[in-house]
């Protein structure tokens, strides 16, 4: 399950609309996708550089994840490293931190969150009910917290907090566009 629901099993979710879900997932994809052409990667380069690193990934499995987009951030993050891309500053902690992929994830979501020391987890989960992402606040808060949230949902946090440099991976006006019919395809449901 991607990125409209943080907990597809939670009694305050609401059916899922895939084409909604497509949406952000294919935003995913083009970010990993992009990043790659950039640094002039193939997938079988990011399978081998991401076996240097220590992740053990194929390469249908590394193609299968950057041409879906339904992956956790942590592989989007991964392959950040493994491309040697520029990242933004906000995440330079994380990324150099000897933790897990998950603390890393955690660590970067709540780095860009920590820009803006007023929004509460249930304010976050307002923003993006506002643009047809319903999840709880608690699941939101935990599924950051644990580190194992789906890509699709950074992108979703950083279009509605407007994170700074999310644009190297995915253009921001691709990423409102999204918001924007997330946004009208809610209206019926509100």
């Amino acid at each position: 399950m991607q990125a409209k629901f943080a907990n597809p099993h939670a009694k305050e979710s609401r059916a899922p609309d895939d084409e909604q879900e497509s949406v952000w997932s294919g935003l995913v994809s083009r970010g990993i996708r992009a990043t790659l052409a950039r640094q002039g990667m193939s997938y079988a380069d990011l399978a081998a550089a991401l076996a240097d690193m220590g992740v053990p990934e194929t390469f249908r499995g590394v193609q299968a994840k950057s041409q879906r987009g339904t992956c956790r951030f942590t592989f989007f993050l991964q392959v950040v490293l493994a491309s040697r891309t520029d990242y933004p500053a906000a995440w330079e902690k994380a990324l150099t931190a000897t933790q897990s992929w998950e603390q890393r994830a955690s660590a970067v979501l709540q780095s860009e969150l920590s820009l803006q020391p007023w929004l509460t987890w249930a304010g976050l989960a307002a923003r993006l009910a506002e643009i047809g992402v319903f999840v709880t606040s608690k699941d939101l808060e935990s599924q950051a917290k644990s580190g194992t949230f789906p890509a699709a949902l950074f992108l979703q946090c950083a279009t509605v907090c407007r994170f700074e440099g999310i644009g190297r991976f995915v253009d921001v006006s691709s990423l409102n566009g999204a918001a924007v019919d997330g946004q009208q395809r809610a209206e019926p449901h509100r």
